[in-house]
């Protein structure tokens, strides 16, 4: 009965973190007017999402767990300091998304004999483009790259786990589904709880590394845990 409980109440904890989540991303959308406001909100997003899965895998592997500010507090700090690298990164999903949608308006008219070839095409880069959408900004947040830098790191993520990529795949067409199936839902979780998912799948894959500044909890007198809580807290 104790672990029927608390599975309950980690639940509803989850629940309510994803909803203030949604609620706090709809906020950074409506800053930026919309459409200036989406790609710094996602960012945002992920970066709290990041700090929560971060503080948790150092809680599990023994290391200090950095004191961090409120969400409200981090997430606009996220907002502004990384508002036009997110544009820059939103610019790109969006025009891949447009050119294979030109695509696939161009193929319904008819190419000839090699029509079914290139739909098969469009629709393999169309699952690795939604992929890729999902995957960059976990990694955007986790890397303080250049938007070359990030969309190489994207690539290779993506080859060399092909087990999460497909995960991922699943979790936006059951993201997807459940549009569809429960509306109701859309205001309550939106894009809050796709992004943990893929979030926490690469996180607990062990492809992102800890800081630097991760330092056991039993350190060495020499360690000063203070500067390291510090230097995790400032990321």
């Amino acid at each position: 009965m104790p672990t029927l409980v608390g599975w309950h109440m980690r639940t509803g904890e989850m629940a309510g973190r994803l909803f203030v989540l949604h609620l706090v991303w709809l906020l950074g959308v409506v800053a930026g007017g919309v459409i200036l406001g989406a790609a710094p909100a996602t960012m945002a997003l992920n970066a709290a999402i990041r700090r929560d899965l971060l503080n948790q895998v150092l809680a599990a592997r023994n290391l200090v767990v950095a004191e961090r500010p409120g969400l409200w507090q981090e997430f606009w700090r996220v907002w502004r300091q990384e508002f036009w690298r997110a544009q820059a990164i939103g610019g790109v999903v969006l025009v891949g998304w447009a050119v294979l949608a030109l695509d696939r308006l161009v193929l319904r008219g008819g190419v000839g004999g090699v029509t079914p070839w290139l739909s098969g095409l469009v629709v393999v880069l169309s699952l690795l483009w939604a992929a890729a959408t999902f995957i960059v900004w976990p990694v955007a947040v986790h890397f303080d790259e250049a938007l070359p830098r990030v969309a190489k790191l994207v690539v290779v993520l993506a080859l060399s786990r092909p087990a999460q990529l497909f995960t991922v795949l699943v979790v936006a067409a059951g993201w997807l589904w459940l549009w569809r199936a429960c509306p109701g839902l859309i205001p309550v979780f939106g894009v809050a709880l796709p992004t943990w998912c893929v979030s926490w799948l690469y996180w607990h894959s062990g492809v992102l590394p800890l800081p630097e500044s991760a330092v056991p909890i039993e350190a060495p007198d020499d360690v000063d845990i203070d500067a390291a809580i510090r230097a995790q807290a400032e990321r």
